[in-house]
């Protein structure tokens, strides 16, 4: 059976599925163009909050989030199984991931005892908004410390950085009573040391004033100065370089010169 259908309706019927046709085609062609490739990605685990060194890791303090794959850093730990009660030996400040190369041995117990490298000890010291740079100085940074002494049986004090480049362990705050009966909040610092440091700056805290002197962490430079007393610096840097280039009398016999501390004597050979 032969329709006759009206050639307007034929044209209009062609036209349509000409359309549909064209519609399908862009549509595709521009989801292709548009389409995002989805980047690989994995779970990593970010600090909560600033995470001091002696730390052990747990669910309150880290958290898991999804990175890219591209932009996770290499030894990033992908599971809480890895990280739970590890120990933290390094600051990690909030939004960080944690590294293992962050973390102490498994099996480190929390505390500062079990981050102090072989050979070191820690000590505590108290400082104020002056002798701590003004509340500047972080674990992980590094000080030189400077001792200020009263020369004894002189009106002069003597100055001299005592030990140099410095780790800080730790920064708190303890309670402390004073004579009125009030306890008030002492800032404190842990520094690591070695056994003749810590004898070093146990003597100088308990003789004089230390004051700390924040130093790049990367500069591991070693600055030898020879201290300075009120005197010269009363009398300028003139006065430091003449005591320095002192003539001595011209003497028969063979001497030398014998330091113990602060203070000088001859022996004759």
């Amino acid at each position: 059976m032969k329709l006759n259908l009206p050639r307007g309706t034929i044209f209009l019927a062609a036209a349509v599925v000409a359309g549909l046709v064209a519609t399908f085609g862009i549509h595709r062609y521009v989801s292709i163009k548009t389409r995002v490739v989805e980047a690989p990605s994995r779970q990593v685990f970010i600090a909560t909050a600033d995470i001091s060194p002696g730390t052990a890791l747990s669910g309150t303090v880290v958290k898991a989030v999804t990175w890219p794959q591209a932009v996770i850093p290499p030894n990033c730990a992908s599971s809480m199984r890895e990280l739970e009660n590890r120990v933290v030996k390094v600051p990690i400040p909030q939004g960080n991931p944690v590294l293992f190369s962050m973390l102490a041995p498994v099996g480190t117990a929390a505390g500062l005892s079990g981050i102090l490298d072989d050979g070191k000890r820690a000590l505590t010291v108290k400082v104020d908004e002056v002798t701590g740079v003004a509340g500047f100085i972080h674990p992980g940074d590094h000080v030189d410390v400077l001792m200020d002494l009263s020369l004894k049986g002189q009106s002069e004090h003597f100055s001299k950085t005592i030990l140099h480049d410095i780790t800080v362990l730790t920064t708190g705050q303890i309670w402390e009573q004073k004579g009125d009966n009030k306890p008030m909040v002492v800032n404190t610092v842990t520094l690591e040391l070695t056994p003749e440091a810590a004898e070093v700056l146990n003597l100088a805290s308990n003789n004089g004033k230390i004051r700390l002197a924040l130093r790049n962490r990367h500069n591991r430079t070693v600055a030898q100065t020879s201290g300075v007393t009120t005197s010269i610096l009363m009398g300028g840097v003139d006065a430091k370089k003449e005591s320095n280039v002192a003539v001595q009398p011209v003497r028969d016999d063979k001497r030398v010169e014998v330091i113990k501390g602060l203070d000088r004597s001859e022996a004759k050979l």
